[in-house]
This record gives C-alpha cells, structure tokens and sequence, in this order.
C-alpha cells in the first residue's frame, strides 16, 4: 500500500479537468474520456483517494496537531493548534484552511470512483473491494468534518459545475445518516484481509469499527454494542491485543493484529515537493516523533498512571510508552537525559509543588529512551493508528454499560485492555456511574495522545467545561463563547462559496 501511494497517483491529475479553450486534446495527457476504462484505472484512481490522507497538511502533520488542540491531556503553549488551544480558532488560518481542503479532496475523489468504477468491465471482486474502499473513505472524512466542524454540506457525487460546488450547509443529522449508510455499504463489499503488498488498505473491520463508533458517538448504545460484538466476535476477521502494548507505535510493527485502520507513511522518494504534494515519488513524512515531543503533558495524566499498580506491584507499563518525565535514566527525544534538559523545571517544581508544573512530556509515538534523536520533522515512516482494537474493546465497554449497565461482558471488554498490562481487573459490584468513570479513565491509559480525547470531551459534554472548571489544564485564559466547541469553517471556504456560512461564535 505505501508503494501505491508513492506511484498509482496518476488519477490525481485528472481531477476536474476539462477540455481547454482551444478544444485540442494531447494523446500523451490523461483526460476523464480516456480514463476510466480498465482495472488498472480503478486500482489508481482508489490509490489516489487515499492519498490526501497523508500529505503533511493532513495526517502528516498539520491536522494531527489541530485535533489534539482541545485534549486535556496536554499543556498545548502554541503552535500549529494555535488559539484553538483556548476556544478561540482564527478561521483566517492557512494551515487549518489547507487540513480542511484535504478532507474534501478525498470526498471529492470518492465520489469520483463510485460514480464511474461500476461501468468498469473488471475482475467482479476487486470491483466491490475499490468501491467499498470508497465508501469507507468518504465516511471517515465525513466523520471528521462532522465531529469538528458540525456544519458542513453533504455532498455524495462529483459536481458537474461550478454551481455543483457551492452547496449549502445540512443538519448535521444527514451527515450522520450518510456516515452510517456508507459504512453500512462498505461492509459487504470490502475484503476481510489484503494481501502484504496491499496492506493498509481499508478492511471490513475497519468499516465495522467506524460504524459502531458511529452508534456510539451519537449514543445509540444498542446498535453500537451490535456492531462491536461482530468484531469481537470475528465476524469481520482475527483481530487481537498485540502482546506488547508499545508495538502499537513502532514503525517495525505497522498493520498489525489490532490495527483496523492505519495512515501510511513512507519514506521512499523525494522529498522536494513534500508539502502536501499529490505528487507520485514524493515521500510521505509523518513528524508525529517530532512535533508530539514538544507537547508538555497536564500532570493529572501521570497521576492517572500512578494511581494502580499491576499485579505483581509494578507501575503500569503503560506510563513509560505514554510520558517521559524524571524517572531514573529518562532520556528526552533529543538524546539527552531528561533530567539533566529540564534540571531548571525539576527544582523549580520540587521547590514549591502546590504552585509550580511537574515537567512531563508526551512520548508515544516517539521513543524517547531510544537512542535515536530526531533532527526534523520529515525523518519518520511510522504510521498513524486511527482505530485500534483496544479501543474497540473500551468501546463496547461503554456502550454495554450505557444500555444495560455494567454486565459481565462490559467488564469483560475493560478487563481484556488492562489484562494486556498485567493491570488488575476493576472492581466488581460497580454502579454504573462508577463503571462508566472507569471506563472514561481507562480511555486515557490506553489511549492517550491517539486524538481519542478531544472528541471524547465533547461527546461527554465535558468540552470546554472541563477547561473552565479547572482553568491549570490550560496555558491561557479561555475565550470561550457558545458556538466554539467546534472548530470555525475556513474563511477561504465561505469567500469562496456564497451558501456557506460562519459556525456560531465566529462571526
């Protein structure tokens, strides 16, 4: 799959073309007349969807640092997030305008394949497997712009003019209802499994989990425990907890067996045009090891981890895959001890604990003790993990509890993610309200720094309350007004479409 984004792009080119003002065609271009004829132009033209998905104003870097913005997990002092960090998003932002165009991009592509694969003459199962491919990935990006931006249009085939492009916005209702309806359509279509050389490509599992997290997301608990009881009960496939908790950020154990869904990253190519290029040979940089290792962490994350031992007595291995902060020999991503880096914030805070910040930094995805100091952002081939298995385990585990209370099979689920670690299994005879803390917890031990969070906040009705309640989660005072739970529409979005208008708040 990585070596398929490097070199099936040539249907990205192709994208809204037009005959030009001279009515000539060139026998050497690509064009939509001579496109679209042959497995090999379907296999590219899926390939191509995908593509946006990497580019460093998407997944590669830019977005991954705006969606973590609203996480209290981190400190966030600035950055690419930027003012989102305290409620009050700048719609002028280019980089956030950039993230938000990519989303679109894979739409657009999406409904491209859907709309012309079906008159390909073509190996009948590679059919359905592209055209599932399609309708998982309009849905993942429909559920990205819904859950961030809420007011967005809907649009399901490819626009036939200029007018065609300038919808207006839709309840957010209907988003969601197409969301369910393209995964729902995905499922059968799609393959269990890929091959190695495809590996990465969108799976039946990987359709299953949005859609239960879908149910989830909008609280129709029953459907939610439905849909991941097929997973969990291999309906879709063998999908399992890796044994060791920290291979699921390791370059060296990508696509494993608890991942449904990954973004791939390669760095093979050249990396001139790397800027969010849609460029065949171009590598696909994630900076995740670079830009993650500059996020402060609030203290209340490590003091989660500190609160349990495993079984034998030990610290939950989770911690140390999770933060860095001043253990004996903890060693910052640049190399150097974190002790010795940050000697000036340690006897600060020792100092005076009740007013000063405990220096903790984020170290998933990024290694920090080992050995290899990252001197840019473009030196990383590891991939983004969008759903893991364990979090389709805590999943169930909170849609059960929230349907029919803490069964035996909602602490069955939990206790499965907290076995993996040697944690003891949580308390029996818990309320649901009790169960349901445990479970939100738990979410952060396993999950924390995976873009889970933020999202998590507002589904629970926690965004921004959580920031006001306790004003130390944040570097600046909120600007928060009503409205501003979710992101604002990029003002080159509405300058450019007459029917869009700004998100309440931003006017």
């Amino acid at each position: 799959m990585k070596k398929y984004i490097l070199t099936c792009l040539s249907f990205a080119f192709l994208l809204g073309c037009e005959a030009d003002l001279l009515d000539q065609s060139n026998p050497n271009t690509l064009t939509p007349d001579i496109f679209w004829q042959s497995e090999a132009d379907a296999t590219a033209a899926i390939i191509g969807t995908y593509s946006p998905l990497s580019t460093i104003f998407y997944h590669g870097r830019i977005w991954y640092m705006v969606e973590l913005s609203n996480s209290d997990e981190i400190w966030n002092p600035g950055g690419i997030g930027g003012d989102l960090r305290h409620y009050n998003g700048n719609p002028n932002d280019g980089n956030y305008a950039n993230a938000f165009a990519e989303m679109w991009k894979v739409i657009f592509r999406a409904n491209l394949v859907l709309q012309n694969v079906p008159k390909i003459e073509m190996d009948a199962s590679l059919k359905d497997n592209i055209l599932g491919e399609a309708y998982f990935l309009r849905a993942l990006n429909y559920f990205v712009l819904v859950n961030h931006f809420r007011n967005i249009p809907l649009v399901t085939k490819p626009a036939a003019n200029l007018a065609e492009t300038q919808q207006s916005q839709v309840d957010p209702n209907l988003v969601w209802d197409q969301i369910k309806a393209d995964l729902t359509a995905a499922i059968p279509l799609l393959p269990i499994s890929w091959d190695d050389s495809n590996k990465g490509r969108a799976m039946k599992g990987s359709a299953s989990a949005l859609l239960g997290k879908s149910h989830l997301y909008l609280e129709e608990w029953g459907a939610a425990v439905t849909e991941f009881n097929k997973l969990i009960g291999g309906d879709y496939g063998t999908f399992d907890l890796m044994q060791n908790f920290g291979d699921n950020f390791l370059e060296t154990a990508e696509n494993n067996i608890e991942s449904l869904f990954e973004i791939q990253y390669d760095k093979t190519g050249a990396w001139t045009a790397g800027w969010g290029a849609d460029v065949p040979s171009t590598a696909r940089y994630s900076s995740m090891d670079f830009d993650h290792a500059n996020y402060w962490m609030n203290p209340w994350v490590l003091d989660l981890f500190m609160r349990e031992t495993t079984n034998g007595g030990l610290m939950d291995p989770r911690a140390k895959e999770t933060l860095v902060w001043d253990y004996p020999g903890a060693e910052h991503f640049d190399g150097r001890l974190f002790a010795e880096k940050f000697a000036t914030e340690i006897a600060n805070y020792e100092e005076d604990p009740a007013n000063r910040r405990r220096p903790v930094r984020n170290a998933k995805f990024i290694d920090p003790n080992g050995g290899q100091p990252r001197a840019a952002f473009n030196t990383n081939g590891n991939n983004k993990r969008i759903i893991r298995f364990a979090d389709v385990l805590l999943m169930h585990a909170e849609a059960e509890n929230e349907a029919n209370g803490p069964t035996p099979a909602a602490y069955t689920s939990i206790n499965r993610v907290r076995a993996r670690v040697d944690m003891p299994a949580i308390p029996e005879g818990l309320s649901k309200e009790e169960f349901r803390q445990r479970v939100r917890d738990e979410r952060t031990l396993e999950l924390c720094n995976e873009s889970q969070r933020p999202l998590d906040l507002l589904r629970w009705g926690l965004s921004p309350s959580r920031f006001v309640d306790d004003p130390s989660l944040r570097p600046n005072a909120l600007l928060y007004v009503p409205g501003r739970e979710y992101f604002p529409i990029p003002q080159l979005e509405i300058a450019t479409n007459p029917n869009m208008v700004q998100n309440p708040g931003y006017n």
